[in-house]
């Protein structure tokens, strides 16, 4: 590149421009082209980035409309292609034109010296000398004659719907994959930022067990023969309810009365609801795996049945699954994944800054482990790098 730097510094320019141009037409597919350099249109050889030499075929195609600016909108540049003989359709592997909407172009910049047998070759193993590639993504057909197409392109970040780097960024939400690098994860398999272990509570090797509503999802065994509320409560402690649902069975659904668990927050005489988030948390609760039993799906999923099977949670999924019939639990349309981030701000800081009860097993305490703060202050793996 300095080469090239010090060629076009000078007053007189003793090589022409070349421009080179590659349509990528199909994964891994790319059709090369080149408006020629001699009078004869003979081919054209020039190195890829590995040093290989790659060949441009010769056809009549030009480029034009770049304009880059600091500010407004971006250029929409367009290429023209001779439409004469069948050379451009056979090179696209006959696809429509209609077909390269969305597929890329990129323009590479040389002088002639460096070409493959010119003076300035970088030879066989070397990357080429050239100026940086301009690449964009056609975006219409502006025009087609007898003679001639002319394509209109597109910066790539240009496009509606096109997402950089390749997903999408909602403000307030985190975009990491759920325990995607945490501890647990084989290095080669780790993925974005989120390090959450499940037993990362205090002085606990409990897991932590969350839905999408970040709710707490404990053991059935911390309510083992407990009655319904009874009128007071005590801080931290657990109650069960009554409560009336729609429950999926073989047949259709039925309503039932099934039972309601929650945490106190306080100390309180009022009854556990939703509407006093102050006072009371609904928790979720998960049973052993056993093929015997039969669990239970709901028109609020929020209610399906968890079980714990070789230390994943699951949750039943659209369908009842009733016992000694059960279908592998594995994803699918009757059994999902049950434990699941929210995606939020409040679902990591119930995860990191969650700690163990004092008393009760599985259980959650009602105070916050402050020795781990949020990294970053808000969605782990974010922590700026100085």
């Amino acid at each position: 590149m300095s080469d090239l730097i010090k060629d076009v510094q000078k007053q007189t320019i003793s090589s022409g421009y070349v421009f080179l141009y590659e349509l990528e037409y199909a994964s891994g597919s790319i059709a090369r082209f080149c408006a020629g350099v001699d009078d004869d249109l003979t081919d054209v050889e020039f190195r890829d980035s590995s040093g290989n030499v790659v060949t441009y075929t010769a056809l009549p195609v030009e480029m034009e409309g770049f304009d880059f600016a600091s500010d407004g909108s971006y250029s929409r540049p367009t290429i023209t292609i001779a439409n004469i003989g069948s050379v451009f359709s056979d090179a696209i592997g006959g696809l429509d034109y209609q077909d390269l909407i969305g597929k890329r172009v990129t323009r590479r910049a040389t002088l002639e010296k460096y070409l493959v047998g010119g003076t300035g070759d970088s030879g066989a193993g070397n990357p080429p000398v050239e100026f940086p590639k301009a690449t964009y993504v056609i975006d219409r057909i502006a025009s087609k004659t007898f003679l001639s197409i002319t394509f209109e392109l597109a910066a790539p970040f240009d496009l509606a719907g096109v997402k950089i780097p390749r997903r999408v960024i909602i403000g307030g939400s985190c975009p990491f994959k759920y325990r995607g690098a945490a501890d647990d994860v084989t290095p080669i398999n780790k993925r974005g930022g989120c390090n959450w272990s499940q037993n990362i509570i205090a002085s606990s090797t409990s897991n932590v067990f969350m839905n999408k509503f970040d709710e707490y999802i404990v053991p059935i065994s911390i309510f083992s023969g407990m009655s319904n509320f009874s009128g007071s409560s005590s801080a931290g402690s657990y109650y069960i309810t009554a409560e009336v649902q729609e429950q999926l069975n073989t047949t259709g659904k039925s309503t039932v009365t099934i039972t309601a668990y929650w945490q106190a927050l306080v100390a309180t005489t009022d009854s556990p609801s939703d509407d006093l988030p102050a006072k009371w948390r609904r928790v979720r609760v998960f049973s052993p795996y056993s093929a015997s039993t039969t669990y239970y799906g709901y028109t609020d999923s929020r209610y399906n049945n968890f079980v714990l099977k070789s230390g994943k949670l699951w949750r039943v999924g659209k369908f009842t699954q009733v016992g000694n019939s059960h279908d592998s639990v594995v994803q699918g349309i009757h059994w999902t994944e049950g434990d699941v981030c929210g995606k939020g701000l409040k679902s990591c800081s119930l995860r990191f800054h969650a700690k163990a009860h004092g008393s009760i097993t599985g259980g959650i305490s009602t105070s916050t482990n402050a020795n781990y703060p949020l990294p970053f202050g808000g969605f782990p793996g974010v922590r700026q790098k100085r």
